[in-house]
C-alpha cells in the first residue's frame, strides 16, 4: 500500500510571510484536526513545517507559564490578560521565522510502513508528502496508519 492511498490532501498551506496572528484565527474556526501547518512557496513547494506544539510554544510562552507557577498572576483573568498581552505582541510574527525547515517529509510512491517508521524514528505525528518536484501533495498521520491497520489486519 503507498503513501498515496492513504494520505489526505486538504491541508493548511501558507506563504511565509505570513502572519502569525491570521493563522492562528484559522485554526480556531477549522472543523477538523490539523497537526501541521505547511509553509509553502508561490508553486506550492514546501519551504518548512509549523507545527501545533511549535505555536503553542510561541501563544504560552516560558515567561508566561513561570509568572503563573510563581503566583503572579492572580486568577484566570489575570492569566488570560497576559497571553492576550502575548498574543498582541507575536501576532505579526511571520510564521516563515517559526517553521521547521528540516521536518521529515514521504513521497507519494513511498509504501505507507516507510512512514510509519519515519513518524516513530523521528517523533512526529505527520508527515508532508511532497512531490519529486517539492511539491506539497498531502499528509499522512500516524492516526491514518493506525486507521489503515486496524482496518486491514
Amino acid at each position: 500500500m503507498l503513501i498515496s492511498d492513504i494520505m489526505r490532501t486538504t491541508l493548511i498551506k501558507v506563504r511565509p510571510e505570513a502572519p502569525v496572528g491570521h493563522v492562528l484565527i484559522w485554526y480556531g474556526g477549522m472543523a477538523h484536526v490539523f497537526r501541521n501547518t505547511y509553509v509553502v512557496d508561490h508553486c506550492d513547494r514546501l519551504l518548512g513545517v509549523v507545527t501545533i506544539h511549535t505555536f503553542l510554544s510561541v501563544i504560552v510562552p516560558h515567561s508566561v507559564t513561570e509568572e503563573a507557577k510563581a503566583g503572579r498572576l492572580d486568577g484566570r483573568e489575570d492569566l488570560l490578560d497576559a497571553l492576550r498581552r502575548n498574543m498582541a505582541a507575536i501576532s505579526e510574527t511571520t510564521v516563515g521565522s517559526l517553521m521547521d525547515c528540516d521536518h521529515p517529509f514521504a513521497h507519494p510512491e513511498d509504501l505507507f510502513v516507510m512512514a510509519s517508521e519515519l513518524i516513530v524514528e523521528k517523533g512526529v505525528t505527520a508527515l508532508p508528502v511532497i512531490d519529486p518536484n517539492g511539491v506539497l501533495v498531502g499528509e499522512i498521520t500516524r492516526r491514518m496508519i493506525l486507521h489503515f491497520l486496524v482496518q486491514n489486519l
